[in-house]
């Protein structure tokens, strides 16, 4: 029972934050300047706990994500996916678990998924358009997604030491 009701808690939470990334952070904040808050959890989560379960993750998420653009899918979910094993190898093999470096982590790792993803996006509309706005939302992301990240650890560190 405990866990289908964290399971159902999951799922809403995951809806809300997702509703909130798609219609209120377009309103407030100029355009471009939006985190992408999806790959965001992704990346934190394989940074943390470095196992199989963030490809999975990333595969849901992206392709949840993927759905709610309308187009490409698969390429979200991919880029997602292989997003989280460059951040768990990031953690396992270069990085230690701070916050400086789980915001280092997010940004490398935002880098990747969005290069990725306008690979995928290329190869499946054969244009070069997803590589022409690739700079513009890859400058835009970089460090909203490192610095969400390394204020999202500092405040789990900062309870992990007050407990």
């Amino acid at each position: 029972m405990k866990t289908v009701r964290r399971f159902l808690l999951l799922c809403f939470g995951l809806s809300l934050m997702m509703m909130f990334q798609m219609m209120l952070m377009p309103k407030w904040l100029p355009i471009g300047f939006m985190p992408d808050f999806p790959l965001l959890i992704v990346l934190l989560v394989s940074f943390w706990k470095p196992n199989a379960f963030g490809f999975w993750l990333g595969l849901l998420l992206g392709s949840f994500q993927g759905w709610l653009h309308g187009t490409g899918w698969w390429a979200f979910a991919l880029s997602r996916g292989f997003a989280s094993t460059f951040a768990s190898w990031l953690r396992v093999r270069w990085l230690w678990q701070s916050p400086l470096a789980a915001g280092f982590c997010a940004a490398l790792g935002t880098v990747f998924a969005e290069i990725l993803l306008a690979l995928f996006l290329t190869l499946s509309e054969r244009n070069l358009s997803p590589f022409v706005l690739l700079p513009m939302i890859v400058a835009f992301e970089i460090p909203f997604n490192a610095l969400f990240a390394f204020a999202i650890s500092h405040i789990a560190q900062m309870r992990r030491l007050a407990v």
